[in-house]
């Protein structure tokens, strides 16, 4: 019997099956940000954007943000559960906590529905932490890059709600 036929083991359809969700997830949250950049830039260029433009923008931030923080916590969870310090993020799981918590009040603040906002992302999210905790050389990368897509698209969406003329800061100031 030669390789090719071979039947292969159920570990590796697993591993590949898994493999091929993590990358699916990833792409669905690089497409997440490349929406949220054309729709920011479209705000930027646009002088008369209107009110329900910037809310459907800050809600695209928002989904986003709430998808991160299950990376996040993922990546941390990975990280302590398999001593594997290339799984560590540079956010930490209490300070995405705080941001959260500052976000959806500045949200509020501006008649955003957070609570649909996070339903809508929870399962979304969810999947994509679990998908994170596989060791691949991706994975590592993923969880190295979820600290910056996080605090991007928290000033993304600071700056959505300040135009929404939110006054409740995301952003504490460190000085």
């Amino acid at each position: 019997m030669n390789v090719e036929s071979q039947p292969i083991k159920n570990s590796s359809v697993r591993e590949y099956d898994m493999k091929k969700t993590s990358i699916a997830i990833f792409a669905w949250i690089i497409i997440c940000v490349s929406f949220t950049d054309s729709a920011f830039s479209e705000v930027e260029q646009s002088t008369n954007s209107t009110i329900s433009d910037l809310r459907g923008q800050a809600v695209s931030h928002l989904k986003f943000m709430y998808g991160m923080y299950f990376a996040i916590r993922g990546c941390l969870e990975a990280y302590n559960d398999q001593s594997e310090p290339n799984f560590k993020p540079t956010v930490t799981l209490s300070e995405a906590q705080q941001v959260l918590r500052a976000a959806d009040a500045a949200a509020r603040s501006v008649g955003i529905d957070v609570d649909k906002a996070w339903l809508e992302m929870s399962s979304i999210g969810q999947a994509a932490g679990e998908a994170l905790k596989i060791k691949t050389d991706d994975n590592f990368k993923k969880c190295q890059q979820s600290g910056m897509f996080f605090r991007t698209v928290t000033s993304r969406l600071q700056m959505t709600i300040r135009k929404l003329d939110g006054n409740i800061p995301i952003i504490r100031k460190d000085f």
